[in-house]
């Protein structure tokens, strides 16, 4: 009989509970992976918005350096159809003697006060 009871120790075996702490930890690993995945998330939100800002920012360069080369063309098809139309009417390139330089130098203004006025219109603005 000392085999049988044995044998029936051994085969029996405890059933496991889960208990309040075991509870917290599982819910405290889950939430634990929760945040990860939140976090992961918001970085990669991060990223792709800096990239999209770069990515705005390198477009309005783009349409700005766009607008202002569009100007240049019009600007250029308006004076080439300006000078098409005035060479029919016989315009010429100048010469050289139809050429004029002008040199520009700088010239000291002279006040036109007397020191007599100055020293007077000091003192009337000192009161």
């Amino acid at each position: 009989m000392a085999t049988i009871k044995k044998r029936m120790r051994r085969t029996k075996q405890k059933d496991k509970h889960m208990t309040i702490s075991s509870y917290v930890m599982l819910v405290g690993i889950i939430a634990f992976g929760a945040m990860i995945g939140i976090l992961f998330q918001h970085a990669l939100i991060t990223e792709k918005n800096t990239e999209i800002r770069d990515l705005q920012k390198n477009l309005a360069d783009a349409i700005q350096v766009n607008d202002s080369k569009e100007g240049q063309l019009v600007t250029n098809m308006n004076l080439q159809s300006i000078e098409a139309q005035a060479r029919g009417y016989g315009m010429t390139e100048p010469v050289q003697e139809q050429y004029r330089r002008e040199l520009v130098t700088k010239k000291n203004e002279e006040s036109l006060m007397t020191d007599s006025q100055i020293i007077r219109s000091w003192f009337e603005n000192l009161f």
